[in-house]
């Protein structure tokens, strides 16, 4: 592939210069364009494309293609905020802008670039990006407008607005006097020009709600305005009661966002307070649950103690004490005796046991019916 020479960064066309807008695009600053130029009837995909300004009848390329689209694919470069992107297979070329600004505003379109490297319009559009403004009732308005370096400090700026003849002028400076409507609008509004910065600056004092409207920055050479930049302002009334401060000259009003805070802050109470209302009878029916169980628990382990001591065998007939008697004093008969106290009830039948020496159980008196028995208690 062979290197193409670069495209001149001015064409002009005089057809170009004669040439309507297709579409009218008004939008507010910060938003995004999107833009779609079929090139069926005019081009292909191996042409470059490319999104243009026009200024003065001339294309300034904001962006371009890449050449040459090799098809199926499409064909996708940024530059900056703009995006242009050809589909060939839809034949189309795609722009976005995004973060529009007062300064985009003005005629664009999307071009072709010929086998003669001259750029061919496809769809015209003529920008309006627009101030948005909210205010309240005697709230005051700054807005400053900017003016490029082809105009002269003498040029005239003013500040009008849409009524039902189009731009009916409020204020005009030329930098050397002003020229104000009336008498009212004198102690209103001001418009001021800085020429070393490039900026018209336009103060209104104390709105209304009939104040509501379009205006616009108006730079006039001659009897033609060269530039406008629109401000579309709207003004909310001050609901009733509304408290002001300070004397008439710097009275502020309050939104009705701040006289509507105590019934907020009310509700997010009553709100706040349902949830901990909840959140405390859960935790007591936690706790009363808890507790009934737990006493079950201790019931039932105490009554299965008991069923244990009543069912150990040995506690039948458990030794309580035992107190030996000192023997008689008569040699003759060498029979200990022994007094057993039991914990639980004997009957008359139960056999009774003593503890002897071993070396004493072959002495059995021929008189006495007394059995010896080995008691080993563990």
């Amino acid at each position: 592939l062979h290197q193409l020479p670069s495209p001149l960064p001015h064409l002009i066309f005089t057809a170009l210069q004669a040439q309507t807008p297709h579409a009218e695009e008004g939008l507010s600053e910060g938003s995004s364009l999107s833009i779609q130029c079929p090139y069926t009837a005019q081009a292909d995909y191996h042409q470059q494309k490319a999104w243009c300004h026009r200024r003065g009848g001339q294309c300034e390329p904001l962006v371009e293609t890449i050449y040459p689209t090799q098809y199926p694919r499409t064909n996708r470069v940024t530059n900056g905020k703009v995006t242009i992107e050809d589909n060939p297979m839809y034949e189309t070329v795609s722009i976005t802008m995004t973060n529009l600004q007062v300064e985009d505003s003005g005629t664009y379109f999307c071009a072709y670039r010929s086998y003669h490297y001259k750029y061919l319009p496809l769809k015209m559009i003529s920008l309006n990006v627009f101030k948005e403004l909210h205010k309240w009732e005697l709230d005051s308005l700054s807005v400053q407008c900017k003016y490029s370096a082809l105009v002269h400090s003498t040029d005239r700026k003013a500040w009008c607005r849409r009524g039902q003849t189009g731009c009916e002028i409020w204020l005009m400076t030329d930098n050397l006097s002003t020229w104000t409507k009336s008498k009212d609008l004198e102690d209103k509004t001001l418009i001021q020009d800085d020429a070393q910065k490039r900026t018209v600056t336009i103060t209104m004092k104390k709105l209304q709600a009939q104040d509501a409207g379009v205006y616009w920055c108006v730079l006039y050479r001659g009897s033609s305005p060269t530039q406008k930049t629109e401000i579309r302002l709207s003004v909310s009334k001050i609901l009733a009661g509304t408290t002001l401060s300070g004397t008439a000259s710097t009275s502020q009003a309050t939104p009705s966002s701040n006289t509507l805070a105590p019934s907020s802050n009310v509700n997010t109470f009553i709100l706040l307070s349902g949830v901990l209302s909840i959140l405390f009878i859960l935790a007591l029916t936690s706790l009363i649950t808890l507790c009934v169980k737990r006493r079950k628990q201790l019931k039932r382990r105490g009554n299965r103690q008991a069923e244990d001591i009543y069912d150990k065998p040995e506690d039948i007939a458990q030794l309580d004490s035992t107190e030996r008697m000192e023997s008689p004093k008569d040699d003759s008969k060498d029979v200990k005796y022994i007094t057993l106290n039991f914990k639980s009830r004997l009957s008359p039948e139960d056999p009774l046991y003593c503890n002897v020496e071993p070396s004493q159980a072959h002495r059995k008196s021929k008189d006495e019916n007394v059995e010896y028995a080995t008691i080993a208690l563990k």
